[in-house]
């Protein structure tokens, strides 16, 4: 019960910072609720396929669905998302010197490896991708960050292959990563909680 009030208080924490997403519009009320019921179902999933209460799991479920939905309506992540990610993590993680570094690593590494895709794409893969998944990667550390990560791919991929044989999208255009990368980044949460 007291999951479901946290992942509630979160919801309602990131309905009214809706003018803060970002976005070029207003945020309709209708999307606002859309997304605070969003929230609620995943941290509240979260909660029950871990058996206990972790409100701090639900900080990254309610911020991770706002940037998917962010990503998903204008293609940019914003640098303050990037920004929160990493300050969660850091005031949620139990740190030890030897999960710093593997955190520190895995992070680097994620960014590393996007930055590389977004130069041979000539920025086809937007810094906003390249910046969260690092984040991600340094929040969910060794192996989790890398698994967040390759479940994103792989879903992104899957979806690209659907629009382009289901749909008949043309090849150049464009999807948003986002989305993917917070699908990837929620299987993490969960690695980490077993």
């Amino acid at each position: 019960m007291n999951n479901l009030w946290a992942s509630v208080l979160t919801a309602l924490i990131m309905l009214l910072a809706a003018p803060y997403w970002g976005l070029t519009e207003t945020v309709s009320w209708r999307s606002r609720i859309l997304m605070a019921c969003v929230i609620i179902l995943l941290a509240g999933g979260l909660g029950w396929y871990d058996g206990h209460w972790k409100p701090l799991n639900d900080g990254f479920v309610g911020l991770w669905t706002v940037v998917a939905y962010v990503d998903a309506k204008e293609r940019i992540i914003p640098n303050r998302f990037v920004l929160l990610t990493m300050l969660w993590g850091i005031m949620v993680t139990p740190w030890t010197l030897h999960i710093a570094i593997q955190d520190l690593a895995t992070g680097l590494g994620l960014f590393a490896f996007y930055l590389l895709v977004h130069f041979v794409t000539s920025g086809g893969l937007g810094m906003g991708d390249v910046k969260f998944s690092g984040a991600q990667g340094f929040v969910l550390g060794w192996p989790q960050g890398l698994l967040a990560s390759v479940v994103g791919l792989w879903a992104a991929g899957l979806y690209s292959l659907i629009l382009l044989m289901v749909f008949r999208r043309s090849r150049g255009q464009a999807i948003a990563l986002g989305p993917f990368l917070v699908l990837g980044g929620l299987t993490g949460l969960v690695g980490l909680l077993h």
